[in-house]
């Protein structure tokens, strides 16, 4: 199994029981780019332990270039970011960068061939369509949240793409969010506190947690097969060292959790009734008619749900 683990700052012994959690398995670790010219899609974190980390090793290293937008042309972004790029690939080894960018992308392939590039889920690749537009430039790509809860959509992605699917987990933001742009771009302004845009919304709607794009550890078997690597987010909701290894845990051994403990963002950091596997496999397969379907309504509203399921608390 490949992993795809946030960076938190913590010193070195942290990173040797990571690797004891998955003995055997690669792990890649993303950081944001140091003194980079672009931010990383999340408010500024704690660094203490960067340096230490990035000199280190013991697991491989990317760093992300994945703001929603960038100020300037990719010509432009790339003529900044290329010397600190470089210095962190011949002096640390960094393996990978994630960019949220075709152009930037394309610019940094043709400058670091050997370089590994990921296409950011911020991207918003949901279609076999839009994996032509990749073809050559990204080694692996995170869908879309549009269609994480989709196994025929991930199909045909994974089909289409010659690269490595990522498949993010424990994070997931309401497919098709209509503050999802604003929110990046405000969590990536340099704000201490960026306040969660789409907070009023579940309060007013709480069933709509349950659509979104995220994957319970005892739910993982459902997508055997639809990805190569499976990414946790979370370099600020997994800060907590203990609940970064709970949660880590959880997903390599497939362990039952609630929505609440996976450690993901506004959307999974709510209550919600125990949602069960049928309640779940139902929503990979269905035309996500939201408007006119009442499933996801019918089981937050009713907690007796599992019991007519016959199902245990975590399904």
């Amino acid at each position: 199994m490949r992993w795809v683990l946030p960076y938190i700052d913590q010193p070195p012994a942290f990173w040797e029981r990571v690797r004891e959690v998955v003995p055997g398995d690669e792990v890649t670790v993303y950081v944001p780019m140091p003194e980079a010219p672009l931010g990383s899609g999340r408010p500024p974190q704690p660094v203490s332990h960067r340096a230490d980390f990035l000199g280190r090793g013991g697991v491989r290293t990317s760093v992300l270039l994945n703001p929603v937008v960038h100020e300037g042309s990719a010509e432009a972004v790339f003529e900044a970011v290329r010397p600190p790029l470089q210095e962190l690939v011949s002096e640390y080894g960094v393996a990978e960068a994630v960019v949220a960018s075709v152009g930037l992308a394309r610019l940094i392939r043709e400058a670091l061939p050997d370089l590994r590039l990921s296409a950011s889920t911020l991207l918003e690749v949901s279609t076999p369509a839009q994996a032509v537009y990749l073809e050559g430039i990204f080694d692996s790509l995170t869908p879309s949240g549009r269609i994480v809860r989709d196994t025929r959509a991930l199909a045909a992605l994974k089909a289409a793409f010659g690269g490595r699917i990522r498949l993010m987990v424990n994070e997931g933001c309401l497919p098709g969010c209509v503050y999802r742009t604003q929110h990046f771009a405000e969590m990536n302004s340099g704000m201490p506190t960026p306040a969660s845009l789409c907070a009023g919304l579940l309060e007013r709607e709480p069933w709509l947690a349950l659509t979104g794009a995220w994957i319970l550890p005892q739910h993982l078997d459902l997508f055997d097969g639809l990805y190569d690597e499976l990414k946790l987010d979370g370099r600020v909701t997994l800060a907590d060292p203990v609940h970064y290894l709970r949660v880590l845990r959880a997903y390599a051994e497939r362990t039952p959790r609630a929505l609440d403990e996976i450690g993901g963002g506004p959307v999974t950091a709510v209550r919600a009734p125990a949602v069960t596997r049928a309640f779940f496999a139902h929503t990979l397969t269905c035309d996500k008619a939201c408007d006119r379907c009442e499933w996801c309504r019918s089981f937050h509203a009713s907690g007796a749900e599992a019991g007519e399921h016959g199902e245990g608390a975590h399904g």
